[in-house]
């Protein structure tokens, strides 16, 4: 597999692998809790990023931030639904920052169905809703991202699973609340990981590499009760920060993978390791 560029001889080792100085990185779901933090990470990085999301407020008032300090980020909306959507996004990114050379599909969505999610009474509407998103939106994603870096040379993709994706999710953390994480949810993230070894094989004479990114739980104010008993269930005894997971993607994304396609990388804090 080629390189994409060639590295000075007198650059550190740090730059030689991680930098991303000259690529452009799109992050789908780039304004969500786990995408705004990969946004700064490939832009601190050396990355022209685009936020691509439809929350098109927290979208923009990330660029902004990114831009104020002096790295290169821009937004744009799309709806990873709807491949037209996705087509014009691609044309304008391109005329912005240049062809992408990256992309990291952070997008994720339960649905209503999260607060009722009974399998017998979970509704098809609901199931047909997060499959659209969180499975569809990312196979449109990576068609519309994956022949713009077939006709520029390749490039390197990492969607973003769950372990809910890997393993069943475990309803005592939930407790008397509710809640539970639905059907819809699990059976989209497992796929995601076929998905993502499925386009590594069949791009693999493309220069382009796919990997997968399994994540854990991220604290966002949850209920204490959930919190704590999500904090039991694994073994480093607590729920992750958005920024946990920035060092794998950006691994995953640079000359320090060059060797990896078709992997999956799970950053859980042990989560899935008993």
């Amino acid at each position: 597999m080629r390189e994409f560029h060639k590295l000075a001889s007198n650059e550190n080792v740090l730059t030689r692998l991680f930098g991303l100085s000259g690529r452009v990185a799109v992050v789908a779901g780039g304004a969500g809790r786990i995408g705004s933090t990969v946004c700064r990470g490939l832009a601190e990085a050396g990355a022209k990023v685009c936020v691509l999301d439809m929350a098109t407020a927290a979208a923009s008032a990330l660029a902004a931030s990114l831009a104020a300090e002096g790295l290169a980020a821009i937004t744009v909306s799309a709806d990873a639904t709807r491949k037209a959507d996705l087509e014009a996004a691609l044309g304008e990114i391109t005329r912005r920052l240049g062809p992408p050379t990256i992309l990291v599909n952070t997008t994720q969505f339960r649905g209503q169905g999260f607060y009722s999610s009974d399998v017998c009474d979970y509704p098809q509407e609901a199931w047909e809703s997060v499959l659209g998103v969180n499975l569809t939106g990312v196979l449109l994603t990576c068609q519309v991202f994956g022949r713009s870096m077939i006709e520029h040379g390749g490039g390197n993709i990492v969607n973003l699973s769950s372990t809910y994706g890997v393993i069943s999710a475990d309803p005592r953390i939930y407790g008397a609340s509710g809640i539970n994480s639905p059907v819809s949810y699990a059976a989209s993230k497992a796929a995601v990981i076929n998905l993502s070894r499925y386009l590594a094989i069949h791009w693999r004479d493309k220069n382009i590499r796919v990997n997968c990114l399994v994540p854990g739980g991220v604290y966002d104010r949850q209920d204490q009760g959930f919190v704590d008993e999500y904090c039991k269930r694994t073994p480093l005894g607590r729920m992750a920060k958005a920024d946990d997971y920035v060092g794998a993607i950006l691994f995953m994304v640079s000359q320090a993978s060059a060797y990896m396609t078709g992997s999956v990388v799970t950053v859980d804090g042990g989560w899935t390791a008993w």
